[in-house]
């Protein structure tokens, strides 16, 4: 997703699958990441420009599924938004997290 993208979610109504794109409760925060793995009762995302795999989380915190995006006035259905990760998406995080670090502010509790 970019800045200013609104997503639109679907309440789960069974388990998501690898690869589909899902709300998520963190302690401290919502995020939208991929599903890498689910066995019906913990899954474990991974943000497309992560570098990392998310802790495993119990599926009552999946909230819902990433169907759509409205993107500059235009509706784009997963296919045209959802395209993985990219090599600069990965360079802006890690540099994102670095800057933050050097504040003092901490990521996901």
């Amino acid at each position: 997703m970019r800045a200013g993208d609104v997503a639109e979610v679907e309440p789960l109504v069974e388990a998501p699958r690898p690869g589909e794109v899902v709300l998520a409760r963190f302690e401290s925060s919502l995020v939208l990441h991929r599903v890498r793995w689910c066995d019906g009762s913990v899954c474990a995302l991974r943000g497309d420009n992560g570098g990392a795999e998310d802790p495993p989380l119990p599926l009552f915190r999946i909230l819902g599924r990433a169907r759509r995006v409205r993107r500059g006035g235009a509706l784009l259905d997963v296919e045209r938004w959802d395209v993985g990760p990219r090599l600069v998406g990965r360079w802006r995080a890690t540099v994102k997290r670095q800057v933050a670090a050097w504040l003092g502010r901490t990521g996901r509790a």
